[in-house]
């Protein structure tokens, strides 16, 4: 019998003691296996019923492998949990995620976002990236960790917190207008050609 997995949808990881006691119980009643990857707990090992079970025991949406859409943001502690923090990465991030995650675009698509530059949260492979300096964020588009890997490129700094989510929306305006089925952002770039992103981008986010 086929085997199938549920990602409980955990933005930035961040889970109450009670969640994370229902989690476990749940895959204890269904059977499944607990893993912990990146900012998810994985329940493994479940029949699709049961699967479906589990989501709506849990009260959570889950996690999808094969969307053409915004995947979970990824963001690390920040201010104030973190002593290295510059800005509220944390806060951002769950902003990012409540707006962005799901939406649809030409393929799925990441976002990054870390507290200082040591960017914890990977932010220069992210489709999406940002990494807090004392002046504010920059960001960065076009990174890539799969097997065509690349480095995001910085298209705009000193980005205040209010400013970021304006400004990704800029840059997915442009994907949704000119990707491909199944391209991802950074691919899309690279095919238009970046003084084209730029033009039709930059402008717009030196304006907000």
């Amino acid at each position: 019998m086929t085997k199938v997995s549920f990602i409980p949808h955990l933005p930035g990881g961040i889970v109450t003691p009670e969640l994370l006691r229902k989690i476990a119980a749940v895959a204890e009643k269904y059977q499944g296996r607990l893993r912990i990857a990146g900012n998810s707990v994985i329940i493994a090992g479940l029949t699709l019923a049961d699967s479906d079970q589990v989501a709506a025991e849990l009260g959570v949406p889950g996690e999808s492998h094969i969307a053409s859409s915004v995947r979970a943001v990824t963001f690390c502690p920040g201010k104030p949990d973190c002593a290295r923090g510059l800005a509220e990465s944390s806060r951002l991030g769950l902003e990012l995620d409540e707006e962005f995650w799901r939406q649809e675009v030409p393929a799925k698509l990441r976002i990054g976002v870390s507290g200082c530059p040591n960017c914890c949260a990977e932010v220069f492979v992210k489709d999406i990236g940002l990494y807090a300096t004392a002046k504010g964020y920059r960001l960065l588009v076009g990174g890539n960790s799969g097997h065509k890997a690349q480095i995001g490129r910085m298209i705009a700094e000193n980005l205040a917190h209010e400013k970021v989510a304006p400004a990704i929306r800029l840059v997915l305006d442009f994907y949704r207008n000119n990707g491909e089925n199944r391209e991802r952002l950074g691919q899309t770039i690279n095919r238009v050609g970046w003084e084209v992103f730029l033009q039709e981008t930059v402008p717009k986010l030196n304006a907000l």
